[in-house]
């Protein structure tokens, strides 16, 4: 059997392998001022949300018909009523649900709203002047996991011929698990219901973090394929940059096409496609 996910009785679904963990989930209890900002944080939604009669804890922004200008338009609001509350698109939609969102917003007006730390059992090497940090498990749904049964093998410096580390070898279940989560993702995570073009400013995002390391990702990624470092900076890193802009800019320019398809009076029929991203 297995569980991938528990539901608890307010609906809040959460990943089976979290439910023992603890710290940033566990709900602060607001004062008397975060109450009051809480309820007009309701009146907000409620004047969003208009076929919702009413706004409870469990309801979920996207689930009752909002769509990607009224996170616009949430995030102004909190900032008329807050302007110590500054909100990025991306914190609506990974909080969907009322008390998930006022959690969140209460949270940053504490001061508390420090992402935790991804936990990463990094081996270390000196090369190349530097403290190189890389991860050797499986990333499967968020998280950095052994492979089933322990199982790993020996990765190899193709220039000497030496080992680098031992990294996790997914067994079958393993990739059942990630193809799963993968599919999770894709059809109720929190990309498909962004707009293009916040999706692009978190590409655009993750090109200026690459930028930011790309001497250390250069150096890992000339011992693990050989390559010569200066053409692992310039090419194999550099150019994944540039892709990444690339692409990034793209988001909110896709468009589809109207093709004739017949010219014949009176019909004149057409065809139209319409460009998607699948994932």
């Amino acid at each position: 059997l297995l569980v991938k996910n528990l539901q608890f009785k307010d609906g809040k679904m959460i990943p089976a392998a979290q439910y023992f963990l603890s710290g940033s989930s566990a709900a602060v209890e607001l004062s008397e001022e975060e109450k009051s900002f809480a309820e007009q944080m309701r009146a907000v939604w409620k004047t969003i949300l208009t076929n919702v009669s009413l706004i409870e804890d469990s309801t979920d922004f996207f689930k009752s018909g909002a769509a990607s200008m009224d996170v616009v338009r949430l995030v102004e609001e909190v900032k008329l009523r807050n302007s110590s509350c500054q909100l990025q698109n991306e914190d609506v939609y990974m909080n969907t649900t009322f008390q998930d969102f006022i959690q969140m917003c209460v949270r940053k007006l504490r001061g508390e709203d420090g992402k935790e730390e991804l936990v990463v059992d990094y081996v270390e090497k000196n090369i190349n002047n530097m403290v190189i940090k890389m991860p050797h498990q499986l990333f499967i749904n968020g998280e950095f996991v052994d492979a089933e049964g322990g199982k790993t093998y020996k990765t190899i410096n193709p220039t000497d011929g030496t080992d680098i580390c031992e990294v996790s070898l997914a067994q079958i279940s393993d990739v059942d698990k990630a193809v799963a989560a993968a599919k999770e993702a894709f059809e109720e995570g929190e990309w498909g219901k962004m707009n293009p073009r916040d999706r692009g400013r978190l590409i655009y995002k993750l090109a200026d973090v690459m930028e930011e390391h790309q001497e250390e990702l250069a150096t890992i990624e000339a011992i693990d394929s050989g390559a010569v470092y200066t053409l692992a900076l310039k090419t194999h890193v550099g150019m994944s940059i540039q892709t990444f802009r690339y692409f990034a800019g793209w988001c909110d320019k896709i468009q589809g096409s109207t093709i004739p398809i017949n010219q014949a009076r009176p019909n004149r029929n057409l065809t139209f496609t319409k460009k998607e991203p699948i994932g």
